[in-house]
C-alpha cells in the first residue's frame, strides 16, 4: 500500500490546521495541552502566507482546529484566503463562545462546514470539558443547523461516554446533524495524566461493529465516520470505510504521505495529533524557516511513514497477515500508548485474535498470529 501511495504521488491533499494553541477550556482528554497561546504563534501576515502555500502545493481541505480556532481574531480570514483558493475549509469548534457572530464569519469565510466537539450526554461531556460546556455546545449545534450551515459533531469515545454511543446517535440525528466523526481518546498531553478515561483496546470488539451498524442504516441522514485510529480488518472492515472509495479497506497511516498538521507557531508534522511537546521527533522543520514545499519535498523527510520497511514491526504487527497494507495503524495511537509506532495494540483484528473471536472475522487467524499470543501466555505462565 505504500507503493500505491507512492505511485499516487506524495502530497499534502489535506491538512489539519492549529491556527492557535489557546482555549477556553481544560479537557481531561485534550491530546495537545491546550490552553495557553504559544509565545510565538504565526502573525496573520505569515498565516495568510501559509495559506498561499497550501494551495500551491495542491491541497484539497483544510480544518481550521485548535486550541479553540475561533479565539484567533482571523480566523474567518484565514480560512476565507483559503475558500479563495478553492480549497475546501471546515473548523472544528468546543462552542463555548459560538454566537450568530461567529456564524456570520463562517459564511464570510465560506465553510464548507463547521464541527463541534459533543463528547457524550451532558453528565459525561462536562466531566470531561467544563460544566455548562454541554448547554453551550448543544446551542452552538442547534443555532447552525438552523442558519443553514453544515454542522457535524466529533465525538472521544472514553470510560464515561463509551455506552452512549448509540443514545449520542440519536440525538445528533434529531438535531439535524450531518455528520458525526468518533474517535478513541489516545494518552498523550492531559489525557496521558487521566489513564482512568482511557478505553481498553479490547472494547474494540463491541465498539467496531457498533459503529459498522450505524453505517448499514439505509434510512439515516446522518453519516457516521470512524476515525483513523478505530479499526482494523476483520468482518467490518468495509463497513467502516467510505464505499465509494477506489480502495474500500485500511491502506494505513497517511501522515506525511498525503496529510499534513501545522502547529500555530509554524512547526509542520505528518499529522496534528502526532506530539511535538516531548522530543519533537516528529517536527519535520518550521515555516519561519523553510517553505512548506521544501520541507515536503525534503528528502528523508516524513520517514517512520514514506520510508517504512517490514522489519520496523514490532509485537503482533510484525506477525499480523495485514502488516504490509496496514503498517501499524494509526501513528497517534501506536506511538502513544507503547512509545513505538509500529506496535498497535488498538487494531480490532488483533484484538479478535488474541480473545479467540473467530466469529469477528472474515478468515481464521495464522499460524504466526495464533503462536505469537501463546508464546505470551506462556511467558506469563513461566513468570
Amino acid at each position: 500500500m505504500l507503493e500505491l501511495l507512492r505511485q499516487a504521488g506524495f502530497s499534502p491533499r489535506t491538512c489539519v490546521w492549529e491556527l492557535t494553541l489557546a482555549c477556553n477550556l481544560r479537557c481531561k482528554h485534550c491530546g495537545s495541552n491546550a490552553g495557553a497561546r504559544r509565545d510565538d504563534e504565526l502573525n496573520l501576515e505569515e498565516c495568510l502566507d501559509v495559506a498561499d502555500q497550501l494551495a500551491a502545493l495542491g491541497c484539497q481541505q483544510v480544518t481550521l482546529a485548535g486550541g479553540e480556532p475561533t479565539l484567533h481574531p482571523a480566523w474567518h480570514e484565514i480560512g476565507r484566503r483559503l475558500t479563495d483558493h478553492r480549497i475546501r475549509v471546515n473548523i472544528i469548534s468546543n462552542g463555548w463562545h459560538w454566537t450568530e457572530r461567529q456564524i456570520e464569519q463562517a459564511r464570510h469565510a465560506r465553510l464548507m462546514g463547521v464541527a463541534f466537539s459533543l463528547d457524550g450526554l451532558e453528565q459525561e461531556h462536562d466531566s470531561v470539558r467544563r460544566p455548562g460546556s454541554y448547554g453551550r455546545v448543544v446551542a452552538a449545534i442547534e443555532s447552525s443547523v438552523a442558519a443553514g450551515l453544515p454542522t457535524a459533531v466529533n465525538t472521544t469515545i472514553n470510560s464515561l461516554n463509551r455506552h452512549s454511543v448509540p443514545q449520542v446517535h440519536s440525538f445528533l440525528v434529531e438535531h439535524g446533524v450531518f455528520g458525526w466523526q468518533v474517535q478513541i481518546g489516545t494518552p498523550t498531553g492531559n489525557l496521558a495524566h487521566h489513564p482512568e478515561l482511557v478505553l481498553p483496546p479490547e472494547d474494540l470488539l463491541w465498539l467496531v461493529p457498533q459503529l459498522a451498524e450505524l453505517r448499514r442504516l439505509a434510512d439515516c441522514p446522518m453519516k457516521v465516520h470512524p476515525a483513523d485510529d478505530i479499526g482494523y480488518y476483520g468482518r467490518y472492515e468495509q463497513d467502516l470505510r467510505d464505499r465509494a472509495s477506489v480502495v474500500p479497506f485500511w491502506i494505513g497511516c497517511r501522515a506525511g504521505c498525503q496529510v499534513v498538521g501545522i502547529e500555530s507557531n509554524g512547526n509542520v508534522k505528518g499529522c496534528l495529533s502526532l506530539p511535538s511537546y516531548d522530543d519533537g521527533r516528529f517536527v519535520e522543520g518550521n515555516l519561519r524557516q523553510s517553505r512548506l514545499e521544501q520541507l515536503w519535498r525534503r528528502p528523508g523527510g516524513f520517514a517512520y511513514n514514506r520510508e517504512f520497511t517490514e522489519e520496523q514491526l514490532g509485537g503482533f504487527c510484525a506477525v499480523c497477515r495485514y502488516r504490509l497494507f496496514c503498517r501499524g495503524g494509526c501513528s497517534w495511537t501506536a506511538f502513544g500508548h507503547t512509545g513505538d509506532r509500529f506496535d498497535n495494540p488498538y487494531c480490532f483484528y488483533r484484538q479478535a485474535v488474541e480473545h479467540g473471536r473467530r466469529d469477528l472475522l472474515s478468515e481464521d487467524p495464522t499460524a504466526p498470529e495464533t503462536a505469537f499470543f501463546d508464546r505470551r501466555s506462556d511467558d506469563v505462565t513461566a513468570a
